[in-house]
């Protein structure tokens, strides 16, 4: 490597823990995420670690394509004749929890760093949902529990994707996909439980919109002693709202006996039997449109005012984008299978690299020094890499990435550097009237928002 590349290699933060994470790939190819006995025993052109490599780096076209050109890139031999069948039947042998694993051991080394954004010491996370096209085929409806009794050609198959994000550091930090009829309450107590051994919930905010409104995701939030914000409907908590004189004020929602047996989880049925009631924060914030806009929160803290929790739950936002980018940039819905698991396997594997580009954009970020001009008719405070670009990049260098030779490794990463400073985005400033429609995808193709890989 040159001097520059010395350079950038010194200056990478999160970086170097994406790079010790992909290196230690190969200890992920194990017996452990293996489907069955007497598998992978022999030494063929399709062993696990190739199986295993190709689920990330697959880029959406046909399997036979995608075959070919995975040989030539992992063996060095475009004419293996390895055919489209035989791959799919490997993979059927592959359980997608190690996709779910390595992210996981990605986000514990990332979050251990202090260069992590956080709003006034505390980690912002947002939970929501998002519906996904599945391949409309019967294996596809069975697994996924949707019902026979419609018209195929009207209903396509879809599947409830949720996570947690850090609105601030951009991170899907659990992920699930499931059934639609899952309720969205209890996966966003599921990916808490997931999470508090990878960071600190002491320190944590979570936003959520009207749809988690839920005194069972309330209680599990104070039990792991963590913090929350949650706009509710019109009429919830009515009875004690309709008291209120200001803008900022405390209330108490009784849990009753009925409700408390309804919880199904023991230790959190026997934390609201011991709490009796739901000691809340209700703060009512004007919207440019001139609606009130009601927040509950359990975060007592007087320094935290009602612009803070204006500021707080504006944020979540980022959640939105991040299911943009995942169906739009990465185009976790071209599926490259028609049974459950390829569809765990390709959005697991999707998670993955959807952080390794955040974890790359991240860093690039810290040593742009460019600042876009000012004028009056763009507001823009600042450059950003390019994350559509950081994606292709990732895909392209994938194999290189998931090396253990480090210089294979350190390489890679200053290639997919040098690119990311020469293509950067600007971003814009955001105001009170700034508005969030989303984008119109009436057409297929647009000429600025074409595919990276």
């Amino acid at each position: 490597m040159d001097l520059i590349d010395n350079i950038w290699v010194l200056i990478m933060f999160l970086c170097n823990h994406m790079l010790d994470n992909m290196g230690s790939f190969n200890s992920y190819v194990c017996e452990k995420y293996i489907l069955g006995e007497n598998k992978f025993v022999r030494n063929r052109k399709l062993p696990q670690e190739c199986i295993m490599r190709y689920v990330p780096w697959n880029r959406g076209r046909t399997t036979a394509l995608e075959a070919l050109y995975f040989m030539e890139e992992f063996w060095g031999d475009m004419g293996m004749d390895v055919s489209k069948q035989a791959i799919s039947q490997k993979r059927m042998i592959i359980d997608p929890q190690a996709y779910v694993d390595i992210n996981e051991d990605l986000l514990k080394r990332i979050y251990g760093e202090p260069e992590l954004k956080t709003y006034k010491g505390y980690y912002l996370t947002a939970h929501d949902g998002s519906i996904f096209d599945l391949p409309n085929c019967p294996t596809i409806r069975e697994d996924f529990g949707i019902e026979e009794n419609i018209n195929h050609s009207k209903h396509t198959a879809t599947a409830r994707v949720s996570t947690m994000v850090d609105v601030l550091n951009e991170f899907i930090l659990s992920s699930t996909i499931t059934g639609r009829k899952s309720s969205e309450s209890d996966l966003a107590i599921d990916h808490l439980e997931d999470v508090k051994n990878r960071i600190d919930l002491h320190k944590t905010i979570s936003i959520c919109d009207r749809g988690y409104v839920s005194k069972k995701l309330m209680l599990k939030i104070m039990q792991l002693k963590s913090y929350f914000v949650i706009r509710l409907k019109k009429d919830t908590f009515i009875d004690q709202r309709y008291k209120l004189t200001q803008d900022d004020e405390i209330i108490e929602v009784p849990l009753t006996k009925s409700f408390i047996k309804t919880i199904p989880d023991e230790k959190l049925r026997k934390f609201a039997k011991k709490e009796q009631k739901l000691k809340l924060r209700i703060i009512n914030i004007e919207l440019p449109t001139g609606e009130i806009e009601t927040l509950a929160t359990n975060l007592f803290d007087k320094s935290m005012t009602i612009d803070d929790f204006k500021e707080i739950y504006n944020k979540r936002w980022t959640i939105e984008t991040n299911y943009d980018k995942l169906k739009n940039k990465l185009e976790t819905e071209n599926f490259s299978g028609r049974r459950k698991i390829i569809i765990e396997q390709d959005f697991y594997s999707d998670v993955y690299v959807f952080n390794i580009a955040t974890v790359i954009k991240h860093d690039v970020n810290e040593i742009i020094t460019r600042q876009p001009r000012k004028n009056n008719k763009h507001r823009y405070k600042e450059y950003s890499a390019n994350f559509n670009i950081a994606v292709g990049l990732v895909k392209k260098e994938l194999l290189n990435l998931l090396s253990p030779d480090e210089e294979k490794q350190q390489q890679a990463i200053s290639k997919i550097f040098k690119i990311l400073q020469k293509n950067l985005i600007y971003v814009k400033e955001e105001t009170e009237t700034t508005t969030r429609e989303p984008t119109d995808y009436g057409h297929k193709f647009h000429d600025n928002n074409r595919r990276s890989f």
